[in-house]
């Protein structure tokens, strides 16, 4: 009651109670927005990756679009990001630098933004660098190999295995153009 009053507001100026709504819901929403938010976050702590710059990634065998009959098996994306055509293992093996984006479509639209960006980089740099998409909704194992937590992750790996970068969130297409440029340059490609 002290908020209404305060805010000079009552239920009976009828005149006031859809302000005295308005400002409830608002309240409330924001309430509720940082509770989930903050719900189980123990800090920092919480967002640390299990796998950071330096480490030497898993040889994960993440599924292709030759593994399976639709492209819809392996990406919850509405439209094939084509990032699903070169397995992580394979790369390693053949000691190929490449970036793989940690992201589900399916219900988060920073990933959605991030695999867009990522698509068009693969347009420009072509087979020189590999670029892959590791969706949370279809390949929970591989999040597991590499220690995910949060999503979008973006990383990029030189041809040891190392990670050489990472990014949380949708990354700005420079930032990641100068991060593939340096590991090509390294790579000798």
């Amino acid at each position: 009651m002290w908020y209404w009053y305060k805010a000079g507001l009552t239920v009976r100026q009828g005149k006031n109670v859809k302000d005295l709504t308005n400002r409830l819901f608002s309240s409330c929403f924001i309430a509720v927005l940082a509770l989930s938010v903050l719900s189980g976050c123990d800090g920092v702590d919480s967002f640390k990756l299990d796998l950071a710059r330096g480490g030497t990634v898993p040889a994960s065998v993440n599924k292709i679009e030759s593994d399976v009959e639709s492209w819809k098996e392996i990406c919850s994306m509405d439209i094939a990001d084509h990032l699903h055509e070169q397995r992580i293992s394979d790369l390693r093996a053949a000691k190929k630098p490449f970036l793989v984006v940690f992201g589900t479509p399916q219900h988060c639209t920073m990933c959605v933004d991030q695999l867009i960006r990522v698509s068009g980089l693969k347009e420009k740099y072509g087979d020189r660098f590999a670029f892959l998409h590791s969706d949370g909704y279809r390949e929970n194992p591989i999040w597991v190999d590499w220690g995910i937590k949060g999503e979008p992750w973006t990383f990029f790996v030189d041809g040891e295995g190392k990670v050489r970068q990472l990014f949380p969130g949708p990354t700005d297409i420079a930032l990641m153009e100068a991060e593939i440029d340096k590991l090509l340059a390294e790579d000798g490609s």
